[in-house]
Formats: C-alpha cells, structure tokens, sequence
C-alpha cells in the first residue's frame, strides 16, 4: 500500500531536472492521487500538458506498468489510506488525555523494549558489524527511514554502510553482497511480502541476516543469524507506526551508541 507512494517520491528524488514531463507526471499523482482513477490517460495527459504517448511511457518507465494498472495502484493506495485513524477515534473529541494515552503506551512499551534488548545480544552485533566489509540496512515504507537512519550514523563512524530506498534496488544489493559483508533488516511484523522475498534472496546468497522486529516468531527472525526483539506493542487506533517506529529506533541506537563506544 505504501509502496505506491514510496515508489513515485522515489522516482521524483531520482531526477536532478524536475521540468522533466515525467517528473511533471510523478509530482502531479502524488498531489491528486485521489482522481486518478477516475481519471482517463487523456485528462492525465492534458492536466500535465504533455501526450498520452508520454503517459504511457512514464507508467513503463515508473514501474513497467500500463496505465490501467497506475490506476489501479493508486485506487489500492487510496483505499488503504481513507482512514489513517479508526473511525471511532477519530470521532471522538481530541484532549490532552488522548496525548498522555499516547505517551503512556509509548513508555510501556519501551519499558518492554528495554528489557528485550539484551546487552550480550547488542554487543554481538557491534562485533558482526564491525567484522564486516560492508554493512547494508534493509527496511521499507517506515522501516526504511530507519534504515537510512543507520546508514548515516554507521557512516559517521567510519563504517562502509548502504541503505538504498527503492525496494529493486534493495534486491540488487542483496544479490551483489558477499558472505564477508552482514544484513540488517528491520521490520516490526516480520512478515511482509517484500521482506519475505529479501530474507530469501539474501539467504540464498548465504549474507548474515542481523533481524530487528517485534516478532521472534515472524519469518524474518526465523531466517536470521541475530535477532534482536523489541516490544510487539502497537496502538492499533492508527496505521503509522506511532510506537512500532520509536522502539524500532531504540533497537537501532542501542547498536550504534555500543559500536561507538565500545571501537571509537
């Protein structure tokens, strides 16, 4: 569902000429992406003063798809998106007590993180991590700014760390790596479809998987080497991530902060 949207913020953040028609295109989606479906390749084209030869050429170009398909794509994306909070809370009045509902769920569950993340668990990754010629980390929709997130701060500290956005370009990297370089792959369920196919490919090529989720049970933590669990806790009132991400970064700071002390 996300991925429709992560593809075409993709697409546009790829290109250094936003004039381009394609771009044009891309940016255009993105900020209707509601009409779309209801919208034929012609009125496409003519919002975006460009061809429909051209429409089709970008649907090729975005995501080898025909135009039938973007629309169906962007109808799925909607669906999923109509309601980014449960109906029944959204229509509740909003006060402070929701915010300090909130927070408490928040603590509990980091208070739950704090006691998964095992020391002995956390050191042994800093040394998988630094035994390696290169770390690469995975992630998708939410999990991926958490993988950038890594990537960055590992990448300060000197490490040779990837963390590419576009979900192909995670497979490309994942088929290109070697046994000498380590896999860190977050994702709170474990389980989506995306994922699965990654933990497969990297498997197949024999790369060390470190695995940060909330399920020691999901196919992730089953398929890696080093499983590091956090809280499984989520507020099922919204589809963000509201908590998921924060304990997710807990995970992946833990690593960093013992890396950084324990090799600068």
């Amino acid at each position: 569902m996300y991925n429709f949207m992560v593809k075409l913020l993709n697409f546009i953040e790829s290109s250094t000429d936003h004039t381009k028609s394609e771009i044009i295109i891309a940016q255009f989606i993105l900020r209707n992406v509601e009409r779309i479906p209801h919208m034929t390749i012609y009125k496409l084209a003519e919002a975006c003063h460009t061809s429909p030869a051209t429409i089709t050429r970008f649907c090729k170009k975005f995501d080898d798809i025909n135009y039938k398909e973007l629309k169906e794509r962007a109808r799925t994306f909607i669906e999923y998106n109509t309601n980014e909070v449960m109906v029944e809370y959204a229509e509740s009045k909003y006060s402070a007590g929701k915010l300090n509902d909130y927070f408490e769920q928040l603590q509990l569950s980091l208070q739950e993180t704090k006691k998964l993340l095992s020391s002995k668990e956390i050191i042994m990754a800093t040394h998988k991590i630094r035994q390696a010629v290169k770390v690469s980390f995975f992630g998708v929709t939410y999990s991926h700014l958490l993988a950038r997130n890594a990537q960055f701060k590992f990448t300060r500290l000197g490490k040779n760390a990837t963390a590419y956005s576009d979900p192909e370009n995670q497979i490309i990297e994942a088929k290109t790596m070697t046994a000498n370089d380590v896999a860190v792959v977050i994702s709170f369920s474990g389980e989506t479809r995306f994922i699965v196919r990654l933990v497969k490919v990297l498997n197949k090529n024999n790369i060390p998987i470190i695995a940060i989720t909330g399920f020691s049970n999901s196919f992730l933590a089953e398929n890696a080497n080093q499983t590091i669990c956090i809280s499984s806790h989520k507020m099922d009132y919204f589809k963000s991530p509201v908590v998921e991400e924060i304990n997710l970064l807990s995970a992946v700071n833990s690593i960093y902060l013992a890396y950084s002390i324990i090799f600068k």
